[in-house]
Parts: structure tokens; C-alpha cells; sequence
């Protein structure tokens, strides 16, 4: 083949290539779903564009190279029709378009369908273009375009996913993951190795964001001060609730001992009110009763109260139902199992809320408790104290009209 005829046949392959690249970016604007942001046309070009590069490292020659150039230009355009198996659908589309430009493809369609599967043993160019697929691994890139596949990852799923385990995924594949050619090797395998500190550097990151979120500090203090706020309310309520049984405690003591006083001493005069006026008694006897009842609801208001549940020992540690952070609950295990478990909470801040809230309801229900009985309490004694002085008054004055 002489100058001028070869000449010729580079202009044809190129204008081969450039139709292409347009039946290529077609195909993805037409066909691609919007959540692909990872494997669109922007990736079949810089596959294309790497696999090149290696080429040339590779003293291939132009011929062969171009060949590879098209088999990576299609590498991607199975992902049209979703992941799964992509690799045979972009041989088929290659082949379909080889059929319309009038030339054979049977190869390279064979290296796409066999690169990602490839291995040690593959064919020169089947392990080429699996390397300029994962070129990106080992470039400078790297975060850009694992945030990409990240969220196409978290669209094609349909849910938002952990970027913790999704980091360490990454690093686990970018340790094992090895490049078939030297020229790949050469290229980009000093990077990779770079990629794998970088990407253990940044889980520690997202892992330190991740509990931030979880635990409210990246808006203040957040979580934990709402969890300090309502232990904190709480504890003042139980204070302010003892301190009003403590107080009406000492007022019907005083009452009582009045009474009681005051009838012993009087003993005399009390025979002589029953029998002339019998009715006097009744607000007496009404004010000793109520003051009595709501001295003992007081009581047992301000008693204290150790709430447990009923579980048994081995199966506390894994009781969703109590909290292990109240003395009522942790002293039934052994300290050691106690310290494992406190150690546990510190790495694991989902359950550590938790047990903060199942503890926060257990408080929240003792103190529903103090109230009820608190209210039973002073409703009583205002009651009886009321109702003493209204059939006092009553009696009273039916007294004095009948004497006048």
C-alpha cells in the first residue's frame, strides 16, 4: 500500500470514529436514564482516551490500536438498558453499528464482552481495555468520580446509602484490585496505591461526619442538648415534686397532730359535744380522714421508686426493652459485662441514644406517677378541708338560729 492509499484509508478510519462517537453520544442522550452520572458518554470518552495512551505505551500498532479505541468508546453503552450484563449489550451495539458502516467488529465486540470478567490469563487486549476501564482508580480524579458512582450507585437502588460502609467498600476494592498489563501497571498503579491511603484518610472523615449528624453537632450542640435538657427537666419536676409532697406531708402532720392532741386532752370536752351537739364533730372528724388520705398519698408520692423489669439476666444485655444506664437494670449484671457493654456504647451512637431514650421514658413514667399521686393528695386535702369548714359554718349557723 503506498502513501497516498494509505493516507486515504487513516481519513476513512477517522471519519469511521467520528461517526462513532456521534452514534455513541446518541445512543446516551437518547437512551441513558439521567441517574447514570457515572457511566455515561463523559466515561466512554475517557476510556477511549486512555486505551490509547496505553497503546502507545505498549508499542501496539495503529491498526490494532484503533480497534481498541472503538471496543472502549462502546465499553459503557450497555449501561442504556441498566447494569446488569452491560457488557453484551455494548458488543451487540457495536456489532449493529459495524454492520451499518460496512466493516468487521467480531473482535473487538469479543474484548468487550470479555474485559469485565478479564484476568491474568486474557488476551493482550481483553486486559488493555479492563485497565483503561479502571484507569480511574489510579488517577488524581479518584474522589470525583467515586462521589459520582456513589450517588448513581444510591439512584439505581432507590435509596440513600451509607457512606461509611460505601468508603470502606472502596478501600477494600482498591487494596485487592490489581491492573492485568504492565503498561497499566506502570501508568497508574502508583496512583492507585496513593488512592488507598487517601480513601482510608477520608472514611475516617465521613465516619467523624456520620456521628456528628447522628449526634446533632453539626447544627451546635444539637442532640445532646436536647437529651441533656430533658434529663435535666425531668430531674427539677421530680425535685419540685418531692419538695410539694414534702410540704404537704408536714401540713396535715401538724394537722393530725392537733387533732389528735387536742381530743386527748380534751377528752372530756369531746364526750360532752357528742352528746349535746353530735353535728360538731362531723366537719372534725371529715378534716382528720382527709388529712390522714392525703398525708399517705403524699407518702407514697415521695417514696422512692426503682423501676425494673422483668428480665432475665443473660438476656438483658440484649433487651431493647430496658435501659441499661439506670442503676435498677445494670446492677443485675456482673461488672465486667456492665464495662463491655458501656464500652460497646461509646463506638456504637445509634444504640447509645437509644438506651438515653428508653431511660428518658422510664424517668418520664416515675414522674407521671409522683404527680397522679400528688394530685389524689391535694385534691383531697383541699377537698376535706373545704367541706370541714362549709358543714362547720352549716352547723354553726343552724345552731345559732335554732338558740335564737
Amino acid at each position: 500500500m503506498d502513501k497516498e492509499e494509505k493516507a486515504t484509508a487513516e481519513k476513512t478510519e477517522d471519519k469511521v470514529f467520528k461517526r462513532a462517537e456521534a452514534y455513541v453520544r446518541a445512543r446516551f442522550n437518547e437512551s441513558l436514564d439521567p441517574i447514570y452520572l457515572f457511566h455515561n458518554y463523559a466515561f466512554s470518552e475517557e476510556i477511549a482516551d486512555k486505551i490509547v495512551d496505553l497503546a502507545e505505551e505498549a508499542d501496539l500498532d495503529e491498526a490494532l490500536t484503533k480497534k481498541l479505541r472503538l471496543a472502549a468508546l462502546f465499553y459503557p453503552l450497555g449501561y442504556t438498558k441498566g447494569h446488569k450484563k452491560f457488557a453484551e449489550r455494548s458488543a451487540a451495539e457495536l456489532l449493529a453499528f459495524a454492520k451499518e458502516e460496512g466493516f468487521d467488529a467480531e473482535d473487538a465486540a469479543s474484548w468487550i464482552t470479555a474485559a469485565p470478567a478479564a484476568t491474568a490469563q486474557s488476551p493482550f487486549e481483553v486486559r488493555l481495555l479492563h485497565d483503561a476501564a479502571w484507569s480511574w482508580l489510579g488517577r488524581k480524579r479518584y474522589d470525583r468520580r467515586s462521589n459520582l458512582l456513589q450517588l448513581e450507585r444510591e439512584a439505581v437502588e432507590g435509596k440513600v446509602g451509607d457512606p461509611v460502609k460505601f468508603g470502606k467498600e472502596m478501600q477494600d476494592f482498591l487494596l485487592k484490585f490489581n491492573y492485568l498489563t504492565d503498561v497499566g501497571k506502570e501508568e497508574f498503579d502508583s496512583r492507585r496505591r496513593k488512592n488507598v491511603s487517601k480513601q482510608q484518610s477520608n472514611n475516617y472523615k465521613i465516619q467523624q461526619k456520620e456521628v456528628k449528624a447522628k449526634t446533632g453537632k453539626n447544627f451546635g450542640r444539637g442532640i445532646d442538648t436536647m437529651y441533656r435538657t430533658a434529663f435535666r427537666n425531668h430531674i427539677n419536676l421530680s425535685r419540685i415534686a418531692d419538695d410539694k409532697a414534702n410540704m404537704m406531708i408536714s401540713i396535715n402532720t401538724i394537722i393530725l397532730s392537733i387533732l389528735i392532741a387536742v381530743s386527748g386532752a380534751g377528752l372530756s370536752f369531746f364526750e360532752e359535744l357528742f352528746f349535746e351537739d353530735p353535728e360538731f364533730l362531723a366537719p372534725i372528724i371529715i378534716l382528720l380522714i382527709s388529712s390522714l388520705t392525703a398525708v399517705i398519698f403524699a407518702v407514697f408520692s415521695a417514696r422512692p421508686k426503682v423501676t425494673e423489669y422483668r428480665i432475665k439476666k443473660r438476656k438483658l444485655l440484649e433487651s431493647k426493652e430496658a435501659s441499661l444506664l439506670y442503676f435498677g437494670n445494670f446492677l443485675k449484671l456482673e461488672k465486667s459485662d456492665f464495662i463491655k457493654y458501656m464500652s460497646k456504647m461509646k463506638m456504637d451512637q445509634d444504640s447509645l441514644y437509644d438506651d438515653l431514650g428508653r431511660d428518658l421514658y422510664d424517668l418520664g413514667q416515675v414522674l407521671h406517677r409522683k404527680y397522679l399521686l400528688l394530685t389524689i393528695s391535694y385534691n383531697t386535702f383541699i377537698g376535706g378541708l373545704a367541706l370541714a369548714v362549709i358543714i362547720f359554718l352549716t352547723v354553726y349557723i343552724f345552731n345559732l338560729t335554732s338558740f335564737n
